[in-house]
């Protein structure tokens, strides 16, 4: 009976605050305190009187609005720079940093894209490519290297002024490329389903003097993404209708092994964490973050990403993974080597490729034309 008259006041004090100015309801009572938050507000009545039994106090918390705490993006978009000119699909961007260049393969449109790499605003458009597919700003040249699928070659660019250096053939479909500072190499994916057949190579040139090195032969059609191990003188490669990663030594320039991995689909981009010995890939239909153990080819883990994802960065200051894909982008943390948990998964239209500018701290999506509106590029900030 005690707790029931109790509760019996305590609403009749919360009714009396609810109908009184604050002012008057203080002389009633000795001890009043309000706390309030910045959305809604939490209000707290502390009682202290003296009965002639003894000692009571009563606490009321009236709640309005629950205070809604705001979470932690990875990235803020800071800006978006329509592009009304620009039809069909992009693929890969670079940049150059000594001339505040962003450059985007605007692959169907037959161009290259630049833009001014802190503001965004596009700068020129870049004629006399079929269909552009990787690019590698190559400093120590200051030039261009960009693959052309439909031209079957490599072309070389002076990065000053855009004109044509040199030329080095291919086979048809060259698309996927990697450029390794340290070994001032190249690597080229091309041939295959392009050219109907059943293999592929990865073409090693030298950047210092134009040179084809070698070609490797892949027994696969389709060459995706890949990464170099130089601890271990690798050459990992996404091969994309095997559902493999081919393991390549660099010193026979020989694939050696290839791993693959329950539910790995159309594995298209990867990254390398060298100290780690991981390798991050995702996977389409459906977008699946792969983590390999570098060392042995095992499976370390998986998590759901977006789908039809062509980029894929690794950050190993903040240890992040941002997969994009035509579904948006997913956000990983690394907690530790084995470890991985989602930071977020955010909307973008239909921009599968992308590009992080560690230097600005800045994150960069290009995104087609849609129903929804004009190809655009997209500017990230992105958040410690």
């Amino acid at each position: 009976m005690g707790s029931k008259r109790h509760i019996h006041r305590s609403g009749k004090i919360a009714g009396y605050f609810m109908r009184r100015p604050i002012a008057a309801a203080s002389t009633h009572f000795a001890n009043l305190r309000f706390v309030y938050f910045q959305e809604g507000f939490l209000m707290l009545l502390r009682l202290n009187t003296a009965l002639s039994l003894g000692f009571w106090a009563v606490s009321i918390i009236a709640i309005q609005q629950p205070a809604v705490a705001q979470s932690h993006e990875p990235l803020t978009l800071l800006t978006t720079i329509q592009l009304p000119e620009i039809d069909g699909d992009f693929d890969h961007l670079a940049y150059d940093l000594k001339r505040n260049h962003l450059i985007a393969a605007a692959e169907e449109h037959h161009t290259l894209e630049v833009f001014d790499l802190k503001t965004g605003q596009h700068v020129q458009s870049i004629g006399g490519f079929k269909a552009p597919h990787s690019i590698a700003y190559v400093p120590e040249n200051d030039e261009l290297f960009i693959t052309d699928g439909e031209d079957a070659s490599c072309l070389i660019l002076s990065a000053s002024d855009f004109h044509r250096v040199s030329r080095i053939p291919l086979r048809a479909g060259a698309d996927a490329a990697l450029y390794d500072l340290p070994s001032k190499r190249y690597f080229i994916g091309n041939g295959g389903r392009e050219e109907k057949a059943k293999t592929s190579v990865v073409t090693i040139l030298s950047v210092t003097d134009h040179r084809k090195v070698a070609d490797v032969e892949i027994d696969g059609d389709n060459i995706e993404a890949m990464a170099v191990d130089h601890a271990h003188h690798r050459l990992f490669v996404n091969i994309r209708d095997k559902k493999q990663i081919g393991v390549v030594s660099l010193t026979s320039n020989a694939v050696v092994t290839a791993w693959t991995a329950p539910g790995m689909n159309r594995n298209t981009p990867m990254k390398f964490d060298e100290p780690d010995q991981r390798i991050f890939i995702a996977g389409r239909t459906p977008g699946t973050f792969f983590v390999f153990d570098a060392t042995s080819g095992s499976l370390i883990t998986t998590m759901d990403c977006v789908d039809m994802a062509d980029d894929l960065t690794w950050d190993p200051v903040l240890h992040r993974v941002y997969v994009t894909g035509s579904h948006g982008i997913s956000v990983f943390h690394q907690d530790s080597k084995d470890t991985y948990t989602q930071l977020s998964q955010m909307k973008t239209i239909g921009g599968k490729t992308s590009i992080y500018v560690p230097e600005l701290k800045k994150f960069y999506v290009v995104h087609p034309k849609a129903a929804t509106g004009d190809a655009a590029l997209l500017i990230y900030r992105v958040n410690p």
